[in-house]
């Protein structure tokens, strides 16, 4: 049993080094956005700011991986939604060009705990056991995280911009990686006795009841 345990730790090392690299890129590509942005080149800042963001949200996410059903689907909607939740500043500067959505005075109100836990719940039930929900809060909760060192964002209340200190927004990162594959090893582990979902613990089983009862809609049908 214990070399059991240990290869499953060893097993999960490349996805532990894949983050710590991935989180380094986030940095460099952060320390890039400072600089585009003292010097005012908008469009390198732009591309250095989503680049951080996407490497950030792939870094919160890398750990939770190993223990999901779909690991790269996984990665992708977690790395997508570190980046799409900026097109909320397309809406709020009603504008699709580049320096009105980068110039406004403060983040959306889209940029909330509020929005990240409603899409959350929004997705958990249209998507029902397939870690959708856990790809798209690590995703938005890393880049709201960024945000709060780089600015600041209107966190709880859309009139309330909270912002932290760097090094306490890095520790909040990890923390929400740390809690991500907490959440996909222990909450989604199918063995787990008590579910609150069950299309969460058998999807499987509800994709055959579905079938079978469009199958028994169909025959009644043709009777």
């Amino acid at each position: 049993m214990r070399s059991t345990r240990l290869r499953s730790r060893s097993g999960q090392l490349p996805g532990i080094a894949a983050a710590l690299a991935m989180g380094g890129l986030a940095l460099g590509a952060d320390y890039l956005w400072g600089r585009f942005k003292r010097t005012g080149a908008r469009h390198p800042e732009a591309l250095s700011d989503g680049a951080a963001h996407f490497a950030t949200g792939l870094a919160v996410a890398l750990p939770a991986a190993p223990f999901v059903r779909e690991p790269g689907r996984f990665l992708m909607i977690a790395g997508l939604s570190s980046i799409l939740i900026d097109l909320d500043h397309v809406a709020a500067a009603r504008s699709l060009r580049l320096v009105p959505c980068m110039t406004m005075p403060q983040r959306p109100p889209t940029h909330s705990v509020l929005a990240v836990g409603a899409l959350t719940y929004l997705i958990e039930r249209l998507q029902p056991g397939r870690q959708t929900e856990l790809a798209v809060t690590l995703g938005l909760g890393s880049h709201l995280l960024r945000d709060l060192i780089t600015g600041g964002a209107p966190l709880f209340m859309p009139g309330r911009i909270v912002e932290v200190a760097r090094h306490h927004g890095l520790l909040m990162t990890v923390g929400l990686a740390a809690l991500g594959r907490w959440y996909a090893r222990k909450i989604l582990d199918p063995a787990r006795p008590r579910r609150s979902n069950p299309a969460v613990l058998a999807p499987e089983a509800l994709v055959v009841r579905a079938r079978a009862m469009r199958a028994a809609r169909q025959a009644r049908r043709a009777a």
